[in-house]
This record gives C-alpha cells, sequence and structure tokens, in this order.
C-alpha cells in the first residue's frame, strides 16, 4: 500500500514565503543599483561618443565652435550644427536617466514625455525640447537631456545673452586645463553660460525656465541626476562623474575666480 506524500504544513509554508521575501529585500536594492550603474555607463557612453563629434566638428571649422547666433535661442544653436549626426542616433541627445518631463504648474510635478501639457524645461530627470522637429521623425518634436557650456561659443557680436565676448573659448586649443574645461554634459535646459557668482540652487531641479538672471546659469547643470551629481564631457574629450557642489570649481570660462566661486554657499542637499 502506498504511503501518502506528506503535505507542507501551513507554518512551513509561511516559513518559506517568508525566506522568499527576505530574499527579495535584499536583491531588489542590488538590481535597482545595478541598473543605475549601467544606465550611468550608457550615458557616459553617450557623452564620449559627443566628445568625438565636437571634435570633428572643429577640426573641420580651423579648430574653432560655432557663433551661436544664427538663432534667437542660443543657448540651443549648436543643435543645427549637427543635423547629420543625431537622426543616425537619436539616443545620443538622451542622458537613460532623464525619462519624463516637468508637468504643468508648481513644484516637481512629473510627466510622460509627450505629454501636450508639459512645460519646456526644469526636474533633474526631465528633458527639454527644442523648437523644431526631430529630423529622424518629422511628426515629433526634438527632446535631449545634455546641454551646453556657452562660453565655448565663438560669437560673432560684442557678447550672447550678457556672457561677455572676450570670455569664451571659441576654440579648443585655448583651454589651459582641458581635462577640467567643460564642454558639455547632464543638464536640464539646451545650455547655459555659467558664473563664479551664480547663486546655487535651493533643492534638486529647481529652476525658473529659460530666463536664467546672471545669478542662475548654474541651475542648468547643478542638480543630481546621477548620484549626487552630473556627468560631463571635458575639452580633453574624457567623460565623468562630477558632483554638483564641484561644479563651481570647474573653469567655465576664460578668467573663471576660484576665489570668488569658492564664496558661494552650497545648501544642504548638495552636503
Amino acid at each position: 500500500m502506498k504511503s501518502r506524500g506528506r503535505a507542507f504544513t501551513l507554518i512551513e509554508l509561511l516559513v518559506v514565503i517568508a525566506i522568499i521575501g527576505i530574499l527579495a529585500g535584499l536583491l531588489l536594492p542590488v538590481l535597482s543599483r545595478a541598473k543605475d550603474r549601467a544606465r550611468n555607463a550608457t550615458c557616459l557612453s553617450n557623452l564620449r561618443q559627443w566628445g568625438i563629434t565636437w571634435r570633428l566638428y572643429a577640426d573641420e571649422n580651423g579648430d574653432t565652435f560655432m557663433s551661436g547666433t544664427p538663432v534667437n535661442w542660443a543657448r540651443g544653436a549648436w543643435v543645427l550644427s549637427f543635423t547629420n549626426g543625431y537622426p543616425q542616433k537619436p539616443p545620443l541627445l538622451l542622458c537613460p536617466k532623464a525619462t519624463d518631463r516637468r508637468g504643468p504648474g508648481e513644484g516637481e510635478v512629473h510627466t510622460s514625455l509627450t505629454d501636450p501639457n508639459a512645460v519646456d524645461y526644469g526636474g533633474p530627470t526631465t528633458v527639454y525640447d527644442f523648437p523644431i522637429a526631430d529630423p529622424a521623425n518629422p511628426s515629433l518634436q526634438l527632446l535631449a537631456s545634455y546641454g551646453l557650456n556657452c562660453w565655448v561659443y565663438n560669437p560673432d557680436t560684442n557678447n550672447i545673452q550678457g556672457r561677455d565676448a572676450d570670455l569664451h573659448w571659441r576654440k579648443y586649443a585655448r583651454a589651459q586645463q582641458p581635462s577640467l574645461t567643460p564642454l558639455f554634459g547632464d543638464a536640464m535646459w539646451r545650455g547655459a553660460g555659467p558664473f563664479e557668482d551664480d547663486t546655487a540652487p535651493d533643492f534638486n531641479g529647481e529652476w525658473w525656465g529659460m530666463a536664467f538672471s546672471p545669478l542662475q546659469e548654474m541651475w542648468s547643470f547643478a542638480i543630481e541626476r546621477h548620484a549626487k551629481g552630473v556627468n560631463l564631457l571635458y575639452f580633453d574629450s574624457s567623460a565623468r562623474y562630477t558632483r554638483a557642489k564641484d561644479l563651481w570649481q570647474l573653469p567655465w570660462h576664460q578668467n573663471w575666480d576660484l576665489g570668488q566661486a569658492s564664496q558661494v554657499t552650497l545648501p544642504g542637499w548638495m552636503n
């Protein structure tokens, strides 16, 4: 006579469920961190490819950057110089951590990439728009999440949006510290020209839009998109993580005053 198989008791079943729950609790944070590291690696890869793109552009133009003045949205004029490149690789304009848009209203309201009610700026994980269609898909608006250090422009006017033309880098060769001079990177807007006495944002993602005052240009870059900072592409074509609180210690323009930059009061979220 065959004996009946032994069934799990309720206590045993509860113990198994508890063990599975504990293991899941241990593994999920690890998987989340692994996914975050993968996104960070993809972002750095994007920026390194941008480093090649920027260098090729300069090599074809006598080591000189574009003027930044052909359109009335000068902070993003750089994108017009690469219209033959990004349609083939549209993800290069987007950091994988930038997954949404700023919703309407005040505060940190987030919404989908295609929401017609989305505003066009703000938030560490949000994208912004260019006022042109995506060449790869003309029915879609061109979205991006990287911005230019607008001091790299080679202006053909006295200044651009209040930035002294004499302080612009204009050429790669003018950077005395190419490994420390920012060119391009994670940003909440198409570009910005930081000043050493720019105030620090009170919270991660604080921003008032494209109508910067001279004391808010750094806000575009001073965010926590990757850990406590952003990924930046430098003049030497290296791309690396940079903490938000360290951005004031980088030479954004030709006459950057580190002493003055050191006087900026940093809020608690940066520390």
